[in-house]
Formats: structure tokens, sequence, C-alpha cells
């Protein structure tokens, strides 16, 4: 772990393998495939297993790009449930962000099991690099010490594609 503050056991190792294929649809409808979609030198995924969802905290750096999935069932609740989510984003995120707020109405038990969720109350968050490759993964609430390590992991993956 990072030092989240949610949980104590360790996130299942996926550090290094590529980012299992995730198939969503933005809230301005443009279907999106991660990793093969992702924009930038880096791609920071956050993937919420909740009822509803805050606005994301986009970076402010142009080579990392911010994910906000979510993830609902696909039946006529968790359609009506993707709507609702994607109503309150649609106020709440910059509208140059749409295409990065992202639903995914689909088997959420095939999703967990894809992605090593045992606990969806968590968000779970990924850095990828450019090829879509799991450099840093956290699952909670970041602490400053979590944070740091996420920076710390962005600065050595990017820092060599300036020379």
């Amino acid at each position: 772990m990072h030092g989240t503050a949610a949980t104590i056991e360790p996130v299942p190792a996926a550090r290094g393998r590529t980012f299992p294929t995730l198939m969503a649809t933005s809230i301005t409808g443009r279907a999106l495939t991660l990793p093969d979609d992702t924009e930038g030198d880096a791609s920071l995924i956050v993937l919420v297993f909740l009822e509803s969802a805050s606005p994301p905290a986009f970076t402010g750096n142009s080579r990392v790009t911010t994910y906000l999935v979510a993830v609902v069932g696909d039946s006529l609740i968790g359609r009506s449930l993707a709507d609702r989510i994607n109503r309150g984003l649609r106020g709440s995120a910059p509208q140059a962000k749409y295409d990065l707020v992202l639903t995914i109405p689909g088997d959420i038990e095939r999703c967990r099991r894809a992605y090593g969720i045992d606990d969806p109350s968590l968000a779970h968050i990924y850095l990828l690099d450019g090829r879509g490759i799991i450099r840093w993964m956290e699952r909670g609430t970041a602490t400053p010490e979590g944070l740091g390590t996420l920076v710390e992991t962005a600065r050595t993956m990017l820092d060599p594609l300036i020379e």
C-alpha cells in the first residue's frame, strides 16, 4: 500500500502489467476503450463503484490525463444510475473534460474480478504509462504519503521523456 487511510490489506500485485481493457461511455456519449484510447504520456484512472460520484480532481499537467470511471450494473437500475451520475457530473465537471468522465454499464462482478477489487466501496486509482502499463496503484482515501509516492512515480516515469 502507498498509505491509504481506508484499508490495510495489500493491493493485488498488478504493477508492471497492462491495465485490463475497459470499455466505457463518456457523458457526451463517446465510446472509449481504456487503455487504448488514453491520451498524454501518462493516465490516471479513478475507478469507482459508488451510487454517486464526486467530480474528479483533474490534473493540471498536460502530460497526465485523469479519467473518472463509474461502474454501474447493466440493468434498468444501473442505466438509470448512470444517467443520474452523468447529469450530476455534467453540472460539476468542466465541459472540456466531459470525455474523461466515463460510466460502464456492465457486469459489476466481472469488472471486480478483472481488476482484483474486493471492496467496491473504495475508489481504485491506477497510474498508467503511455503504453497502458500500470506503474502505480492505490485504493481507498489517499493520504499525503500515498499522494507523494504517486507524484514521485509519475515524475520518475515522465522525466526521462523530456530528455
